[in-house]
């Protein structure tokens, strides 16, 4: 590594750690986050609000069009909490293995500093790189970790949905309805129309937490070797 030939221990340390270590520092900002979940993503456009109106239940009966919150829906499901549990839990995995290797990163990165003094130019040169390869692919490796659980994040969002699918069409037929719309995309809607919670309700009592729809980066690895089965996903799928 020709950057560590010609800096002192102090220089060597942050160049080859730097990024290890504020990425544990920052390690809310890498944490993986649960799609709507985020309150810093930009909310819909539009401006939107519902008109509370008496008898709702009448009222949607037969209303051509019915709305709901996408976010909402996913989020206040067992299956979405369940998920929302599951990424923190995962994140923190993630966030503590990131610690760790830091701190044996950092120990290293002493002890070949120490050695220096001892060793031929050629021999701590070659050290030096071998440990500044380890620190690159450690780096890589832990950005990889981070973008698999986003990307299950974003599979176990879409398996929900497709798996709702069906529910909302019934629930738009029984109420005689042409379309479901998001509330979000209207300026102004009745909460007489909003079918929201009702369909919350059926999506827990048929679906249930949706464990196991989309496993988990590991889990995934392991079923590719046949280790694990998955009824759920197959039903989902």
């Amino acid at each position: 590594m020709t950057g560590l030939r010609g800096m002192g221990a102090a220089g060597m340390i942050l160049a080859a750690l730097l990024p290890m270590m504020v990425a544990a520092q920052q390690a809310e900002d890498v944490t993986p986050q649960l799609p709507g979940s985020d309150p810093a993503q930009p909310t819909a456009p539009l401006p939107s609000s519902t008109i509370t109106t008496p008898g709702t239940a009448e009222q949607a009966l037969n209303a051509p069009i019915l709305t709901l919150d996408q976010d909402v829906l996913y989020l206040s499901s067992e299956w979405g909490k369940r998920a929302q549990a599951q990424l923190e839990a995962e994140g923190d995995v993630i966030t503590a293995e990131n610690e760790r290797l830091t701190e044996l990163l950092s120990s290293e990165e002493t002890r070949l500093t120490e050695q220096r003094a001892t060793l031929p130019p050629a021999e701590f040169r070659k050290l030096a790189e071998s440990f500044d390869q380890r620190a690159t692919d450690v780096r890589r490796e832990r950005a990889q970790a981070v973008q698999l659980l986003n990307a299950w994040a974003e599979a176990d969002r879409s398996a929900f949905f497709r798996a709702a699918l069906p529910m909302m069409g019934e629930i738009m037929q029984d109420h005689g309805a042409v379309a479901v719309l998001d509330r979000r995309t209207l300026f102004v809607s009745l909460d007489a129309i909003d079918v929201t919670q009702d369909l919350i309700a059926q999506l827990n009592q048929e679906l249930g937490d949706g464990q196991g729809a989309v496993p988990l980066p590991q889990e995934a690895e392991a079923e590719a070797s046949g280790q694990t089965g998955n009824p759920l996903g197959q039903k989902v799928e």
